[in-house]
């Protein structure tokens, strides 16, 4: 296999890679990735946290397996699908940040429990309930965390009705109320490094005081666990919090680098794609759309104007991502003067966006190191949304 051993025409911040690579690919560097797993490790060390990394970004088993090989006390999930499928590549711990709701998924859980330590996430007393009675029944008892909503507005209590529902969760049959947990996304608005600390801190105090007022109403709370990658870094030395469970962290994405958490060469992952069209001097096609990038863009106007479309293409100033159709990159010229030439069948590399929608619609990746492939892995298949 030929390896591109980047000459001087090469793009700064690409992977050396292998010229017969088929593309779209998603390609992982195993140095970067590793370095990044055991930074975040290491400041869980310093700050006496727990790691639980959050397994919906990449859906992969190897790589939870290497995460839980580098430090990290277990692994957090969005779905039973997801947690199933970690299990049988021997996983022991998990929690699923998601509520789980109905008999069906309270079976699965059950089942699941039978296999590994389980925690289970919840906002509403029925749906704990539905929970609670199928674990009762099986004569097992689920440790369960209350999902507070600590400014996105998405899943999670009210922080003022929190020690109420807790009181009404905990007294359920089959269940043992442990902790509170959040997921921080409200501080991805943040438009410089200074806001997304302070918001930050913000949450990481909320939710130690809503923790507070639930221990006050007399019932004994362990964990206050909270659940970004833009927020990691500060949460985990807030007092009070006990566990993070950041994802995109391992891999960084050009999120990450806008809010000032990454950089390239941080960054562990690019999607190698290849130019298809070139009708016109101003525009062009590549063979990574919407199935490979995925349509999510920069939120913060801050970060917009700095990165603009939908990834950041290397090594091609004036070029960028300006739209994506499903199988389409639609690139398009904003530099000074008459666009620079490009070339059909020649490969770029881009940074995406947002890599938790890279790995779930290519469903595999490409392990690198020094150029050369490690290994390719595939994400959990059919099941893992459910």
């Amino acid at each position: 296999m030929t390896v591109d051993v980047h000459s001087q025409t090469s793009p700064p911040d690409a992977f050396a890679v292998p010229t017969d690579l088929e593309t779209p690919n998603l390609l992982l560097d195993l140095d970067v990735l590793e370095r990044n797993l055991d930074e975040m490790v290491g400041l869980c060390h310093q700050h006496q946290v727990a790691l639980r990394p959050h397994a919906k970004t990449h859906r992969v088993a190897q790589i939870a397996q290497l995460q839980m090989q580098r430090g990290a006390d277990g692994i957090c999930v969005a779905k039973l699908g997801e947690a199933h499928a970690l299990v049988a590549a021997g996983v022991p711990r998990l929690t699923v940040a998601y509520p789980l709701v109905g008999a069906d998924k309270a079976q699965r859980a059950v089942r699941l429990a039978q296999r590994c330590e389980l925690t289970v996430g919840t906002d509403s007393v029925a749906g704990a309930r539905s929970l609670g009675e199928a674990f009762a029944g099986s004569g097992r008892l689920l440790d369960m965390v209350l999902i507070v909503d600590s400014g996105l507005g998405r899943c999670g209590v009210d922080p003022a009705d929190a020690a109420r529902i807790a009181w009404d969760i905990a007294e359920l049959p089959g269940v043992r109320l442990t902790g509170v947990m959040t997921h921080e996304g409200s501080v991805y608005g943040a438009t410089d490094r200074a806001d997304l600390a302070a918001r930050s801190r913000a949450a990481a105090q909320a939710m130690v005081a809503v923790a507070d007022a639930i221990r006050a109403a007399g019932l004994t709370l362990s964990t206050v666990s909270m659940g970004a990658s833009a927020s990691a870094r500060h949460v985990a030395a807030a007092p009070g919090v006990t566990e993070i469970r950041p994802g995109i962290y391992a891999f960084n994405d050009l999120g990450q680098i806008a809010l000032g958490n990454a950089t390239a060469a941080t960054c562990a992952v690019r999607v190698l794609s290849t130019v298809v069209s070139h009708a016109r001097p101003d525009r062009a096609c590549i063979d990574a759309g919407s199935k490979a990038l995925s349509q999510d863009g920069l939120a913060a106007v801050a970060h917009v104007s700095r990165f603009p479309g939908h990834g950041q293409l290397l090594g091609l100033p004036g070029w960028y991502i300006d739209r994506l159709s499903e199988e389409h990159g639609w690139l398009r010229w904003a530099g000074a003067g008459e666009p620079t030439r490009l070339t059909v069948g020649q490969r770029v590399q881009i940074i995406p966006n947002h890599v938790c929608t890279v790995f779930s619609s290519l469903g595999e990746v490409t392990a690198l190191r020094g150029g050369a492939v490690e290994a390719v892995w595939t994400t959990i298949g059919p099941g893992a949304s459910r």
